[in-house]
């Protein structure tokens, strides 16, 4: 990692942090995508009661604040190609529009939330509204869609936020969370 990737990571690790910057699904939504049709990083902060069903869904406790984070059109290397994908796509049509199949973020929630909620399935509509809330969400823009993936790992690498899997250390929410998923996805019936 380079110190300008380095530097700039701690600044959008700070940005996305503040969870007085989050905006709820309905004022992004009410804000439409001006701003948000851009590569970029994005965070998701969840309320005290958010977190007392998380906790209640994944059998740990899980406090209330930042639980994920991940990044929209960062260049796939070492193909060089980039991802079509925006910050405006990546949170309203990925992780808000009620279907899982390209959100990593709405299949975890629905693994932990599936007994606390009593969900039919991974697009079932109670994980919707309960998105809509007890969450928050930070996008911010990432102007260099070839740095991105780096920018994205410097700022996981300082966030550490407990819902994100792939390429994070192992924890004791990790470790059930991988379970709840694995669960889901061999279920009779269930969405992989």
């Amino acid at each position: 990692m380079t110190p300008d990737t380095a530097g700039q990571g701690a600044r959008l690790a700070a940005l996305l942090a503040d969870p007085d910057q989050g905006l709820t699904p309905a004022e992004i939504l009410a804000r439409g995508p001006a701003g948000l049709q851009v590569p970029g990083l994005y965070s998701w902060h969840v309320d005290a009661a958010g977190a007392a069903s998380l906790s209640r869904g994944i059998g740990l406790p899980l406090p209330p604040g930042l639980i994920y984070a991940g990044q929209a059109g960062a260049t796939r290397w070492p193909s060089g190609k980039r991802s079509a994908s925006t910050l405006w796509t990546r949170i309203t049509d990925m992780h808000l529009a009620g279907s899982a199949e390209f959100s990593t973020f709405r299949r975890t929630l629905a693994a932990i939330l599936s007994p606390v909620l009593g969900l039919a399935s991974e697009n079932d509509p109670r994980l919707s509204a309960w998105i809509s809330t007890h969450l928050r969400v930070i996008a911010v823009p990432v102007p260099d869609p070839g740095q991105l993936g780096h920018v994205e790992a410097a700022v996981l690498d300082l966030l550490d936020p407990p819902l994100n899997l792939a390429g994070r250390p192992p924890s004791p929410i990790r470790q059930r969370l991988t379970t709840l998923r694995r669960a889901r996805t061999t279920a009779p019936g269930s969405a992989s």
